[in-house]
This record gives structure tokens, sequence and C-alpha cells, in this order.
């Protein structure tokens, strides 16, 4: 049978030249299309390693000199902070909180800080001296504040959620835990705990000893797994208005406690409520909604939006095409399918060739379009919808599909194949067994 078919799509190769250049050409958008999602699919399944669930962000902020809440005697730092500790307090007891931690910066948001570090050969195997841009996170671990708690973050020896230490940091020493590609990116291990390494732009004035080797946190969709730190400090002994401005407060509720309840609760009857001194409440947020304002600022969201729009838009056009050239091909072709039938050939079997010979065309047209789009991504690489939205580039892993160039291409090859050929198979088909239907008769007639 495929003989006979390969003669017979020999013999109609002027009516098939069409065709043909249309699914050549269908294949390279199909193929093109389907690339960024794919991309796109491969970065939003990176395991984020913490979890925001029912956490909510609370920022406090100083009155106004001119306000007439404003009190010059409660201005100064040690009559803030005992404010500030009053609210804590108030926060804490909230029957629905589990836990809750003060922060610069947590995963999730827009940001993060960035700093140049560096490890001499005393604290690597090798003997080898390294110099590392690292992502870090502010902490104080004071005052019942769990960081690491509050947003999931595990060990990653033991998979389980850190627990809160004694911060030991010094004026010059701060405590910090690590993730795992920071530990082997600085120490070309993850047994290393107690070790140090310090600021390149400061190397006498600033260094961090590791405390705890973390798992890998992605910030944000638009983040790889970077080396990264979240450093512990002590909580100072008085706070300003700009470092209240600065830190933010993080609560986790309860598992089982109706989120949506507790918000209007909070927003009605304790935010008023947390007013001490100078202070006042003036954000309740949580991070579910800071997460996605933070990524539609960054447009990823219209990224997501712009790419399944563009694939949807390419297999469609690629159906209608292949479906309305298949359609005026079998309606040419009526005398030969009332010939085949008039002879004793079944519906199915004439649909079955007429199928088969889209697929051997399909099948044809995108092996022969392959070379262009590997021409394309060789040139020019692969599509990336992100760029110019991804930080840390030179830390990308090859654990993920999107950074592993052969089984991407023969990932995306493959779907976009199947694509193909299922949109040539249809557009066969469907007009086919219309037009079997109809009495071998009145085809010939035709």
């Amino acid at each position: 049978m495929i003989t006979k078919i390969l003669h017979q799509i020999w013999n109609e190769r002027k009516q098939n030249a069409w065709l043909f250049l249309e699914l050549f050409v269908v294949s390279l958008f199909v193929w093109l299309s389907i690339d960024p999602v794919i991309d796109l699919m491969s970065r939003s399944n990176i395991p984020q390693n913490y979890n925001d669930d029912n956490v909510y962000e609370i920022r406090f902020f100083q009155y106004r000199n001119d306000s007439p809440k404003y009190n010059p005697a409660l201005a100064d730092d040690k009559y803030t902070l005992e404010a500030y500790r009053q609210c804590l307090n108030m926060i804490n007891d909230l029957p629905e909180v589990e836990t809750y931690c003060i922060a610069r910066m947590y995963p999730g948001n827009a940001s993060r800080f960035r700093e140049q570090c560096s490890v001499d050969s005393t604290q690597r195997a090798d003997k080898k001296s390294v110099n590392v841009d690292v992502a870090y996170y502010y902490s104080i671990q004071a005052l019942e504040s769990n960081y690491f708690k509050t947003f999931g973050i595990k060990d990653a020896a033991s998979g389980k959620i850190v627990e809160s230490t004694d911060v030991k940091s010094t004026d010059n020493t701060l405590d910090a835990y690590i993730t795992e590609t920071a530990a082997m990116t600085l120490f070309g291990t993850k047994d290393c705990i107690g070790k140090e390494f310090f600021s390149s732009s400061a190397p006498d004035h600033l260094r961090w000893r590791v405390q705890g080797v973390i798992k890998d946190i992605q910030a944000s969709i638009y983040y790889e797994y970077a080396p990264t730190m979240i450093v512990c400090n002590k909580m100072p002994t008085g706070v300003s208005a700009d470092y209240l401005g600065y830190h933010t407060i993080s609560i986790r509720l309860k598992e089982g406690v109706d989120a949506h309840k507790f918000e209007q609760r909070f927003r009605a009857e304790i935010m008023p409520k947390l007013k001490a001194g100078n202070l006042y409440c003036a954000q309740f947020t949580s991070h579910k909604k800071l997460k996605e304002e933070g990524e539609e600022d960054y447009g990823i969201n219209n990224l997501y939006r712009q790419n399944i729009i563009l694939t949807l838009f390419a297999l469609l056009s690629g159906f209608m095409g292949i479906f309305g050239t298949f359609w005026l091909r079998a309606s040419a072709r009526r005398r030969e399918t009332g010939i085949m039938q008039s002879i004793g050939a079944t519906r199915n079997s004439i649909i079955r060739q007429y199928a088969t010979e889209a697929l051997m065309l399909a099948s044809a047209a995108f092996v022969l379009a392959l070379p262009l789009i590997f021409h394309k991504v060789y040139t020019f690489g692969f599509a990336d919808p992100l760029e110019g939205y991804l930080r840390f580039r030179e830390f990308e892993t090859d654990n993920f599909l999107h950074n592993q160039p052969i089984q991407r291409f023969a990932a995306v090859t493959v779907i976009s194949y199947l694509f193909v050929v299922l949109i040539s198979i249809i557009g066969a088909t469907v007009p086919t067994a219309t037009t079997v239907k109809r009495h071998p008769a009145d085809a010939l007639r035709e």
C-alpha cells in the first residue's frame, strides 16, 4: 500500500506541490511558536523550594512630623523600638498566626540584593580562591522572628524546615545560610558549615559565616537558581523610621485558617489597633498578591499570554490553510474516489489511504524544514521570551529543559511534528469522509 501511495503522490506531484510548500511553511511556523512556550513552561516548573501560601506582609510607618498624631517626645529610636515590640507582640498573639519574621526582601519579591563575594584558598579543598556574585535576603533573627519557618525554607541535607538558631553575628561577621548552588560555587562542597567568605569590595570589613546549607530557591519565575544567602542579624538597640521603611513583617497563618475571613478581620479590627508611639500599621497585603503584581509589572504575565496566543494562532492558521487545501484536493479527486469505490474499495480504506498520503507529505515537509530550523537555532539561539528580565544568567543550570539544547530541540521538534501531522490527518480525513458518502455513480458523472 505504501508503494502505491508513493506512486500516487509522485504522479500528482504538480497538484501536491502547493500543499507541500504549505506544510513546509506551517512546520516552520509551528516550531518557532511552540519553542517559547516550552521555554516558559520549563521555567515555571522549576521547584521554588519555599512556600508563601497564606503569608502576608505588614508594613509600619511613623507619623509625619506635621501630623497631629506625631509626638516628638517618642521620636527617639529606643522609644520607637519599644513601640515596635508592642506591635510585634500584638501580631504574634493573634490566634490565627503561626509564626512571623522581620526581613528586608523575601522570595517572590521582584528584586533582591546582590553582593560580589570571595573565598580564599584556605576555605576550599582545591586551594583555589573564587569570586562569585551572590544574591541575598536580610532577616532579623530576634523577638521570635523565624524567617525559615515563615517561608517554609528547608535544609538541603534533611529536607526539613530550618530551625531558628541564636544569632552569633558580630560587627564584622554575620551569620548566613547559603543555598546548595552557593555552597558548590563558593566552596566546591555542600559540607561547608562554619566556613567563611567575605565581600570582595570590603574584605576587611564584611564577612559571613555559614550556619547552614538550604535548598536552592527560585525567587520568582524570571529567575533561575542563583547562589543565594539569607543573612541573619540581631535586632538593633533602636529602630528609626528608615529602618521600618526597609524592613517588613511577614506572618504565616496556621493551617486551616480561612485566609479570606482573616484578611477581612485584620483590616476591620486588628489593623486600626496596631498603633504605638509614633508607629502605625500602614499596609497589609498577601505575598501571593505582591508576587502577582511584581510579575505583572515585569511583564511576565503578558509574555505568557502573548506566546500562548501566538501558538494558538499558528496552529489555527495552519489548520485552516491545510484543511482548505485538502478540501479542494478531495473535491478535485471525486472521480478517482468514485472509481475506487466502484471496484470495491471501502469507505475506511479510502479515508485511510488519503490520511496516509497526508501523513507522508507532512513528514517530508517537516523533515525538509528541520535544517532551516536548526540553522536558525544554531545562529540565533532558542527563543528566550524572558530576555532582559533574567538576572544571574551566568549561573544557569543544566537541570532544566530550557538549558539543555539537545533535549529542548528534540522536545520542541517532536511536539511540533505531532501538531503538523495531526493537522494534516484531520485536514485530509474530514473532506475525504464527506466525499465518500456520495454514491460512486454521482462521483463518476462529475
